[in-house]
């Protein structure tokens, strides 16, 4: 689900800078990769740059903004997205990118004056990016979110966008499988998505920061095949990553 790298400081992301010249290089440029060599090296299947983090780049890629405000139409500006794709690209070769759900953009609207065309002008944004970013060698998108907002799972739930939250309810796990078939939980939660399965199909179960008892647990209402384990690190990044892989084998005997 991506990571939260910490911030170098301004020797290191100057000397960082320095290396990479005739390229985009800035601080979500390193923090990308920060967060995703770890990943690779520790051997995630399906590694996914970016975080909370990439906020800063979504709204430089979208014009009409200022200062937090909407204060024109909106457009994309897609080429320092485009150049983090290529980026994660180059060091996975197809990862996934994480970014804030369009509510967490905490936007002001004063141009458009209607909440509907509002949300639904920002989100068509969104899927321009997306798609700049998939032409440029990113597999798909996943976004983190407070709340399960119909508007938005509409506008850009799909097979390669999937929604992300962190503390799903039973509610929010309803309005999620209205959208999508794969769901990220963790085993606590485990119950109230099980309560869901007569009237929404789950094709894929993402259990989150998992020991090797809520993997047992998993396989006794999921196939293998449906199961994956995923993961958001805030620390000790390539340390996490491996636990996290370890993490991933249970032996079934």
């Amino acid at each position: 689900m991506g990571s939260e790298p910490p911030v170098p400081d301004a020797g290191e992301l100057a000397g960082w800078v320095r290396t990479e010249r005739g390229k985009q290089a800035d601080l979500t440029s390193f923090l990308i990769e920060a967060g995703l060599r770890p990943q690779v090296e520790a051997g995630v299947d399906f590694p996914c740059a970016g975080g909370k983090f990439y906020h800063a780049r979504w709204l430089e890629s979208i014009s009409g903004i200022k200062e937090g405000s909407i204060i024109q139409e909106l457009g994309t500006m897609p080429a320092a997205v485009e150049d983090d794709a290529a980026r994660g690209r180059s060091l996975s070769g197809g990862c996934r990118v994480a970014l804030p759900a369009p509510h967490l953009m905490e936007l002001t609207d004063r141009y458009y004056g209607d909440a509907d065309e509002f949300s639904a002008a920002l989100c068509q944004q969104y899927r321009r990016l997306f798609r700049a970013m998939r032409d440029a060698g990113v597999a798909g998108h996943v976004l983190h979110c407070s709340a399960a907002i119909p508007e938005e799972l509409e506008a850009l739930a799909g097979k390669t966008v999937f929604f992300y939250l962190e503390e799903p309810d039973e509610e929010t796990i309803t309005t999620l499988l209205e959208y999508q078939r794969a769901i990220a939980i963790r085993v606590g939660q485990l119950p109230l998505l099980l309560e869901q399965r007569e009237e929404y199909e789950v094709s894929q179960v993402l259990i989150m920061d998992p020991d090797t008892g809520d993997l047992t647990v998993l396989l006794n209402s999921f196939d293998q095949d449906q199961i994956r384990v995923g993961g958001y690190c805030t620390e000790r990044h390539l340390e996490y990553w491996r636990g996290l892989v370890d993490s991933a084998t249970v032996s079934l005997q």
